[in-house]
């Protein structure tokens, strides 16, 4: 009996032992994660309370007071043929930047992954673009497309591909497909460090045996190459989408969403109706219109990462 009594009275100290540790690790883990939830609850919490609260109101840069005016906002916007075209000129211009910076990317990439001479040479020139100001940088394309000065029409005259100047950032044909050519030479670089190292992480013995069973160039590209590098392919496509989404510079120093509204995006539509407009509350409107396909980016993207992480 003793025995017994000795024994379910260590049982229940061992049960209370572990359950207090338990506790201890929790508060201690809870400990730790509050600075960190703190910092996020007063940095992005706190600014996305009060953008929606702007939202509703009418709320002038510079006035203090703001009145309730419930979805009016949002109803003139969507309401607004600019806005619409803003959206439209926002999804080619991200469809268009991430496409051709895929393709471009992973074409470099595959080419900096052989054994080149000099290869760690051209892969630090590679980074030159994304490593420079981006104020500098756009300020030398915007140079170089003048259409009295600019080397680009230099170059086409001097090659006898026009007679005329052409302007590129003043003509609506042209601005937009040489406002993502920038954004393009910006973050292709991106690109190429992250599917470069993804190559690296292919085995080598897969490509050994796909050559011994007599598979091609193209062959091995479509049955090792690209099933090794898609995770990382898709996390960074996914990531740059949403920094291309929300892309302001570049644009607001080429062209200000000009000729007639021809580059006007999302992220310069919300800057001209809050700053210059002096509509505050419509200006933040029209960034939490923006929030769904933000949100839907950001879920695809913790889905990739989270099936990465499963799979390692």
């Amino acid at each position: 009996m003793a025995l017994q009594a000795g024994a379910r009275t260590a049982g229940a100290t061992t049960w209370w032992s572990r359950r207090t540790l338990a506790r201890d690790q929790a508060v201690f883990g809870y400990s730790l994660l509050a600075p960190a939830a703190v910092l996020i609850i007063v940095l992005v919490g706190v600014p996305f309370v009060r953008a929606l609260w702007l939202s509703f109101h009418r709320k002038l840069l510079g006035a203090e007071d703001a009145p309730w005016i419930g979805l009016q906002n949002y109803a003139a916007l969507l309401a607004d043929q600019t806005f619409w075209l803003a959206v439209k000129n926002t999804f080619i211009f991200t469809t268009g930047s991430i496409g051709c910076k895929l393709i471009l990317g992973l074409s470099i990439a595959l080419v900096l992954n052989e054994a080149l001479p000099l290869r760690g040479l051209w892969r630090s020139m590679v980074m030159l673009p994304y490593a420079m100001p981006t104020l500098v940088s756009v300020l030398v394309w915007k140079w170089m497309y003048n259409d009295v000065a600019g080397v680009l029409n230099y170059l086409a005259s001097s090659a006898r591909l026009t007679n005329h100047p052409i302007l590129w950032l003043g003509d609506p044909n042209f601005a937009l497909p040489s406002v993502i050519a920038v954004n393009v030479w910006r973050g292709f670089p991106f690109f190429v460090i992250t599917i470069l190292a993804g190559l690296q992480t292919v085995p080598q013995e897969l490509y050994d045996a796909a050559k011994v069973d007599g598979a091609g160039v193209w062959a091995r590209f479509v049955n090792v190459t690209a099933p090794g590098i898609l995770p990382v392919v898709a996390v960074t496509t996914l990531f740059s989408a949403i920094l291309t989404f929300n892309d302001f510079s570049i644009i607001w120093i080429l062209t200000q969403g000009g000729p007639g509204n021809a580059t006007q995006v999302l992220a310069t539509l919300t800057y001209k109706i809050s700053i210059p407009g002096l509509e505050l509350g419509k200006g933040v409107a029209v960034s939490v219109l923006m929030l769904p396909i933000l949100v839907g980016l950001i879920l695809l993207l913790n889905r990739f990462i989270a099936r990465r992480e499963e799979l390692a």
